[in-house]
């Protein structure tokens, strides 16, 4: 038997130990945790949560929710920055944060098209054009012809400059030739009452906060800013069936740190369109006035690169600016 040199011994030994290391987890190896901008309680929180209860089902861990609300998503957006590229640490992007920002020239500590990786969506939030009860207008076609006939008189109301309901309105303008006046409000829900009395004249906002004031007859609805009608108004047109070239949904959507394993990417990518297809998951949604949609990660990121993409030329051809 021949001997062995301690550097075989050695080499032998490095081989025994790398052999019985176990093999790498399977991911999730611990809870995940899902970063809302936004404080608990309002839709897209919400939809978070009960995606969160699918997700935790299906992956086999739980998932929490840590809320970050403030600076317009940049908290939430730091906390996420600076986790691991492992996939445990999750952050809802959404239209004002993702695209709005940076089409705005907003200065931020992160670069939303570099330093994150799309997931998947966590929904589209369908956008409703509402008109005060006090303007003798019953559709858009009328509203149109209405506006125009009293150019630089009526206004449109905002949640304030550079946010979602503020630029969907100025393609509508800049597709109709409409000029009217903007009157920005610290907040959606503010800018919604004074619609409803008539201290405003329209409103872009999300359809889930105006649908009870439209049922109720406190505002007249034009259109909604979705592809297709909605089922909780099915009778109201969109603005394109209306021959105005704008679709635009409000949208959220679940991103990682850059550097997330291309496996790991798919096992979260899959679990969250397989949510997005189960039933308790899509009758909350309707409730929530949330499409549910199940696309990959290449579709997520062309789709929110193609908002910025149509923000930024907004702000160009409209030389908004959130100082104004």
């Amino acid at each position: 038997m021949p001997r062995l040199d301690r550097r075989t011994i050695l080499l032998a030994g490095l081989a025994s130990a790398l052999g019985a290391r176990p093999a790498s987890a399977a991911f999730p190896e611990r809870p995940i945790q899902l970063v809302v901008p936004f404080a608990p309680a309002g839709g897209t929180d919400i939809a978070a949560r009960r995606l969160g209860e699918t997700l935790s089902r299906g992956l086999g861990q739980s998932v929490i929710i840590d809320n970050r609300p403030g600076a317009n998503g940049i908290v939430a957006g730091q906390v996420a920055v600076k986790a691991p590229a492992d996939g445990h640490t999750l952050l809802v992007a959404t239209a004002a944060s993702f695209a709005a920002a940076p089409a705005l020239g907003q200065k931020l500590p992160y670069d939303v098209g570099s330093d994150f990786v799309p997931v998947a969506m966590l929904g589209l939030f369908p956008l409703a054009l509402n008109a005060s009860p006090t303007l003798p207008v019953n559709s858009l076609a009328e509203f149109i012809a209405y506006a125009k006939q009293r150019p630089g008189q009526l206004n449109f109301a905002s949640a304030g400059i550079g946010g979602t309901n503020h630029l969907v309105f100025e393609m509508i303008m800049q597709a109709t030739g409409l000029k009217l006046a903007h009157v920005p409000y610290r907040g959606a829900g503010l800018a919604a009452a004074d619609l409803m009395s008539g201290q405003v004249h329209v409103m872009i906002d999300s359809l889930a906060a105006s649908l009870g004031n439209i049922q109720g007859g406190k505002l007249k609805a034009l259109a909604v800013t979705t592809e297709g009608r909605q089922p909780q108004l099915p009778d109201l047109p969109t603005l394109k069936e209306q021959g105005v070239a704008v679709v635009y949904p409000g949208w959220a959507s679940i991103v990682a740190p850059a550097g997330i394993a291309p496996e790991t990417l798919r096992i979260l990518n899959t679990a969250i369109n397989a949510a997005m297809g189960d039933a308790e998951l899509v009758a909350r949604y309707r409730e929530l006035v949330i499409e549910p949609v199940a696309w990959s990660p290449q579709e997520t990121g062309a789709f929110m690169a193609g908002d910025r993409a149509t923000l930024t030329d907004l702000v160009a051809k409209t030389g908004i600016k959130l100082t104004e």
